[in-house]
């Protein structure tokens, strides 16, 4: 067989050319062998978990795929170990094939040995996902299901809580609903519907699980729960009085920009916003999270630097002020002068890692696997095209 070498041959070789040397060489296996030893995996990190959980909670049929596991790697953050990584579950049942067969390619992610993480994508244009049960056209009822088996799988008691919360969701709609300190969340949009039950403290979540649906499908899984904890739910100061804090502190703040040493900012106290948020103490482990309130002041000018508000984090405990920093379109060129923070005031690298409730390193390695998997899904159909000849 003669290959006419075109341009569009010469972009899917100089893909596979990425994939072969991005990733490592591939091996076969099921879900109850042994992981290749030619792809090194952190201790106590089983990636055929991966495959049982696929069985187990997305009820998918693994015993007509052949797992390739891609990649794993992993990284270290405070005292995790992330590790992330890709099966390919390639079609095999080639005796019953119905001709709408198709691949799957599947990502996950493990804190320590735990399995926190899992998404699937099928390959575009290569048939049909295999269930052992497939889902019904009840949205609803399918995710209660997946709750059903994961609550099997962990003995977690409060996904009790979380079925009661979905029995009554509005799942046409985006949708807010709160029991105690377990929220839940129904976001609606093109992609499809995903479900967030979210634990909080003060009206900010620290921890979540979430499952994201496609075409009614389970196509994302994710459980933080496990390894955020909270520290303290002590709130002994109230919005009133976060925001009183917030303005004192404006008064004696002030910054250097150009040589020039700005100050006596003008408030806008009627466009005051006031948040609730949680973030880590930094003497203590990342993963243990605190109440804060963030208070933002809108200035009623901009001041150099592009300065447009003025943000304030308090403690919600102790009302001790974590930081004072003059924000907007940029940054001053210079430091903050204001000697009652310099014990308390936070480092922009901590903030900017805490102030959101997923670690950088989720968003990493998120963006390293959507680089990883088109590259991954070209090759894949590129072989069984070829063979297919």
């Amino acid at each position: 067989m003669t290959i006419q070498f075109n341009k569009k041959n010469f972009v899917i070789a100089f893909l596979m050319l990425l994939l072969c040397t991005s990733l490592s060489i591939e091996t076969i296996v099921n879900a109850d062998i042994e992981v290749p030893k030619n792809i090194e995996i952190p201790e106590d990190v089983d990636t055929t978990k991966v495959l049982c959980f696929l069985r187990d909670i997305f009820q998918i049929n693994t015993d007509k795929y052949d797992a390739t596991l891609l990649e794993a790697s992993a990284r270290p953050w405070n005292d995790v170990a992330y590790t992330t990584g890709q099966y390919d579950l390639a079609y095999s049942d080639y005796d019953n094939n119905d001709g709408d067969s198709g691949s799957l390619t599947v990502s996950f992610g493990f804190w320590n040995s735990g399995l926190v993480s899992c998404t699937i994508y099928p390959v575009p244009n290569y048939g049909v996902i295999h269930y052992i049960q497939k889902p019904g056209d009840d949205l609803r009822k399918t995710a209660t299901g997946v709750l059903q088996r994961y609550q099997t799988y962990t003995q977690d008691e409060q996904i009790t809580q979380m079925i009661n919360l979905l029995k009554t969701a509005d799942l046409t709609n985006g949708y807010t609903k709160t029991n105690g300190n377990l929220q839940l969340s129904v976001i609606v949009n093109d992609a499809g519907t995903s479900f967030m039950w979210s634990n909080t403290v003060n009206g900010a979540d620290y921890s979540r699980l979430i499952l994201g649906f496609r075409n009614g499908e389970l196509r994302d899984f994710t459980d933080n729960r496990a390894f955020y904890v909270l520290g303290s739910t002590v709130v002994n100061v109230s919005e009133e009085q976060a925001i009183s804090i917030a303005l004192e502190q404006a008064t004696s703040l002030s910054y250097t920009f150009d040589g020039e040493v700005i100050s006596g900012f003008n408030i806008v106290n009627k466009h005051i916003q006031i948040q609730p948020s949680t973030i880590s103490r930094q003497s203590e482990s990342l993963l243990v999270r605190y109440p804060v309130w963030i208070v933002d002041l809108p200035l009623e000018d901009i001041y150099p630097g592009m300065i447009s508000f003025i943000r304030v984090m308090l403690w919600t405990d102790t009302g001790e002020v974590i930081s004072v920093q003059p924000l907007g379109s940029g940054f001053p060129n210079g430091s903050i002068n204001n000697s009652t923070l310099e014990s308390s005031t936070l480092s922009d690298s901590g903030l900017s890692s805490d102030a959101n409730n997923l670690p950088l390193v989720v968003y990493l390695a998120g963006i390293c696997i959507a680089i990883i998997i088109p590259i991954a899904i070209v090759a894949i159909v590129l072989k069984r095209k070829s063979n297919q000849k």
